[in-house]
């Protein structure tokens, strides 16, 4: 009697595989929606750095592949090995990225959430040996329908590409990033910013780059923000190092105090520069994936608890 036909272990089985693959859905999707975030922590692992953005696309379409056919049970034997080979792929790409001091930087679900590279490691372990137990249990299950469970997986692994390839269209940064409406400011520390605390009192914050090419028509509608008489306080943080601050407050005349985040710190922030975010003692209240207009911000400062109780 083979161990598929029993009921109890093949439920068991099949629950595994359902975690598994949600987990490795989840997982594609956010970086999917952030390739960029991606391609970048692959790049780190300094392996043909110039095959990164294929790589990711390729780990991305893989991945929701097999997810799906775990999903649907699609070739028994044949998919849950595949994603087992995965996985051992990951724990020894992880295992290398710890060689070379990467830290916590393993890109498993893009820039939203981080874990250490021994919490990563214990993971998949976990999940590679759930999925030896499901392959083991499900070895000798027939299934049918195998070409409709074949469309859908294919079909994932296609809707995956168009996700990732129209992902800048995707308004998803609150989703996909760390910084969203009711975070916290105070794990993201800053250099050069004198005479603010940005944990207490509203600020309107504008996170960008000294290399964006088109940084002085950018910084002109910044201070255009800036200098509305609603918004109390506008600051800059740029990602570029604390070196740039004086020629950005001299040569593009920035009309706000600039300061300095580490770049380690403010990349999971982002997918494009700038953003733009509101905070309100400390706490994310508004967002914008963009540079909005002043009428936006001021609209937005004026919903916050202080505002309306002086109207």
């Amino acid at each position: 009697m083979s161990l598929s036909s029993n009921r109890v272990l093949r439920t068991i089985a099949r629950v595994v595989e359902i975690i598994v693959a949600l987990v490795f859905l989840l997982a594609a999707l956010m970086k999917a929606l952030d390739p960029r975030a991606f391609i970048e922590q692959i790049e780190a692992y300094q392996i043909f750095p110039e095959l990164a953005p294929l790589a990711a696309w390729s780990l991305i379409i893989i991945e929701c592949i097999l997810a799906a056919g775990l999903l649907v049970n699609l070739y028994p034997r044949i998919v849950p090995l595949l994603t087992s080979a995965l996985l051992l792929f990951f724990i020894g790409i992880t295992v290398y990225g710890m060689a070379i001091g990467l830290g916590e930087n393993c890109g498993c679900f893009g820039n939203l959430y981080h874990r250490g590279p021994e919490m990563v490691i214990i993971e998949d372990t976990l999940m590679l040996i759930g999925l030896i137990f499901a392959t083991v249990v499900l070895w000798k299950q027939k299934v049918e329908r195998v070409v409709a469970r074949l469309s859908f997986s294919l079909g994932i692994g296609l809707l995956a590409a168009l996700v990732t390839g129209f992902s800048p269209a995707i308004p998803a940064d609150d989703f996909v990033t760390q910084l969203s409406p009711g975070q916290r400011f105070d794990t993201w520390p800053v250099d050069g910013l004198y005479g603010k605390n940005l944990n207490s009192e509203t600020h309107v914050v504008f996170l960008f780059s000294v290399d964006d090419t088109q940084l002085a028509s950018k910084v002109e509608r910044m201070n255009a923000i800036a200098q509305e008489e609603a918004v109390a306080s506008a600051v800059g943080l740029i990602i570029d190092g604390t070196e740039h601050l004086t020629a950005l407050m001299f040569e593009y005349a920035a009309a706000f105090p600039v300061a300095a985040i580490e770049p380690r710190f403010a990349r999971p922030l982002y997918r494009t520069l700038p953003r733009v975010f509101i905070l309100h003692d400390g706490t994310v209240t508004h967002t914008w994936a963009e540079l909005p207009s002043p009428k936006d911000v001021v609209k937005a400062v004026g919903e916050l608890p202080q505002h309306q109780d002086t109207e």
